[in-house]
């Protein structure tokens, strides 16, 4: 059985339809991980991210894949090798992201005290 989003994509409202390609936790992530336009395996995608199951890595990379924002190339070899890249139209929400980067860091003060080491 494949998976399956439980909250459809709301075509209605330009900002929810931003926000559901980049909503989860870890997409963001991913897309700033790819925005240098290298390939990138799976696995090192993990070891960039080890906070992240590798599980919902993998469906959210899938869900990008879907969505258009990543390309992922599956190598004919043995054993199997993929990689991921970056599309043209995933580059388009890396201002997004870097807004919300420097909004991280002009505000990290603010947040420290709340989820700062415990």
């Amino acid at each position: 059985m494949a998976y399956e989003k439980k909250i459809p994509v709301d075509l209605d409202c330009p900002l929810r339809l931003t926000m559901s390609l980049i909503d989860s936790k870890w997409k963001s992530c991913i897309l700033d991980e790819l925005r240098s336009g290298e390939n990138i395996r799976p696995s090192e995608l993990h070891r960039r991210l080890p906070e992240a199951a590798p599980r919902v890595l993998d469906i959210q990379l899938k869900e990008m894949v879907d969505d258009g924002l990543v390309t992922k190339t599956i190598y004919p070899e043995l054993p199997p090798r993929s990689e991921y890249r970056i599309t043209d139209l995933g580059r388009t929400l890396i201002p997004i992201i870097d807004s919300m980067l420097r909004w991280g860091e002009e505000h990290f003060d603010l947040f420290i005290n709340k989820y700062g080491n415990k």
